[in-house]
């Protein structure tokens, strides 16, 4: 922040809510008034850390001492500096999930940052830049990126993600073969791909599309995925087949599977949820 800016901006301040210097040192955390005075007269800076302290302790509008655009934009570099050393966790939430459930990861904040890659539910071939956008934003400027994705998430997260400086991924009941469940919903709804072909999209009873671009699309896809990658598989899983986690697993020798006893494809009891805090602190590489 610009001294010749800032100085100036909070005498103003500090004599319309009619505090005096000690006061306002002693609410900022600064040992004395003198701080305050050099900081009016443009001899010292006030850290971004103070001036949010500032904001928050007299609930500031922004606008009552800032430019907004400006104080923004240079906020957003400070954000970008404090994250060059620091590392992210990145939760990418399955079908109908939400982002509120990278709360059960909160264990791992005392060494990550911990976000939730938001995205709404739609088809698939639909989503690739708005999770590659996103994603990006939540990722920039951090030193070390882990990922955790659940279900659908791990399918977004091996086929849209896999340039990005990626350390470690944690799949959870990954869906292993997205051409495997396109295939059972023709073979449900009996429709065959020379049908498909001709109509190109398919609107099913359930809700769901069929595309016959995506289902070529994911027939012929080698994905480029070759980033360590920790597994966890439910005994029960009743809608990813093991064949398919095992096939992945062939493919990308990188990748290693632990299998739940006693589980599904949704993990959401306390025990499970004991279970991958488990796992992911166990399997995390140093």
């Amino acid at each position: 922040m610009s001294k010749e800016t800032i100085g100036p901006k909070i005498k103003q301040f500090r004599k319309k809510r009619k505090l005096t210097q000690d006061e306002l040192a002693d609410s900022l955390g600064y040992s004395g008034k003198s701080v305050i005075s050099h900081i009016e007269k443009g001899d010292a800076d006030m850290t971004y850390e103070k001036i949010l302290l500032l904001l928050r302790t007299y609930m500031l509008d922004a606008n009552e001492l800032f430019e907004v655009e400006r104080i923004d934009q240079q906020l957003d570099d400070w954000k970008k500096k404090q994250r060059k050393n620091k590392k992210v966790a990145v939760y990418i939430h399955g079908l109908y999930g939400s982002t509120n459930e990278v709360n059960d990861y909160s264990f791992l904040k005392d060494k990550y940052d911990v976000v939730g890659l938001d995205y709404k539910d739609g088809n698939p071939w639909e989503l690739k830049e708005a999770i590659r956008n996103e994603f990006k934003k939540l990722v920039e400027d951090y030193k070390e990126i882990i990922v955790i994705a659940n279900s659908i998430g791990a399918f977004y997260t091996y086929e849209y993600l896999s340039d990005f400086d990626i350390k470690q991924a944690f799949f959870i009941s990954p869906i292993a073969s997205m051409f495997k469940i396109v295939f059972d919903l023709m073979m449900q709804y009996h429709i065959s791909s020379k049908e498909l072909a001709e109509k190109k999209i398919i609107m099913l009873d359930n809700g769901q599309t069929l595309s016959y671009e995506f289902y070529n699309h994911v027939l012929n896809y080698k994905d480029s995925w070759n980033i360590p990658t920790d597994i966890l598989y439910g005994e029960h899983d009743e809608i990813v087949y093991i064949e398919n986690v095992a096939d992945f697993l062939a493919e990308h020798p990188k990748a290693k599977l632990t299998i739940k006893q006693g589980s599904s494809h949704y993990f959401h009891t306390e025990e499970e949820k004991g279970f991958i805090k488990s796992w992911i602190l166990n399997s995390l590489r140093q």
